[in-house]
């Protein structure tokens, strides 16, 4: 008899419970980028991930085909070099790696540029230029 009179408070905090998940997972979604590609430098040094922006980022630049942003990684050890800021990549993606010096930049289309990354190697001979921009 008196788990019959509870019944519709736990009816009631699991109702509100399972809204207070889905609402969690609906704040995380609009925050939160999805990966979109991984790119390896020609010697094995380094990565570029491209991110899809999150739907508030998406929200905030309306008049982006394609709102994303990218993140340069030291591959060993694992160290953020850099993050951009959200850019339109819409026939604006292409990827350069520039390592050899004077330059040692990695650039992203038009928008993004990564300077002064340490060389993937110090006694290499240069790249081939179909190496540097695949």
């Amino acid at each position: 008899m008196n788990a019959m009179k509870n019944a519709p408070r736990y009816r009631r905090w699991a109702g509100w419970s399972a809204l207070i998940g889905m609402g969690a997972i609906a704040v995380w979604y609009a925050f939160a980028p999805t990966l979109k590609g991984v790119y390896i430098s020609p010697r094995h040094v380094y990565r570029v991930e491209y991110y899809d922006a999150s739907l508030v980022q998406r929200l905030i630049h309306p008049d982006f085909k394609i709102p994303s942003f990218v993140r340069l990684y030291r591959i060993a050890p694992e160290t953020l070099l850099g993050e951009s800021d959200v850019v339109d990549l819409w026939i604006n993606g292409q990827l350069y790696w520039w390592l050899n010096p004077p330059l040692n930049a990695v650039q992203v289309g038009r928008d993004i540029v990564f300077e002064n990354i340490p060389p993937e190697c110090i006694d290499c001979p240069p790249l081939p230029r179909s190496a540097v921009m695949p």
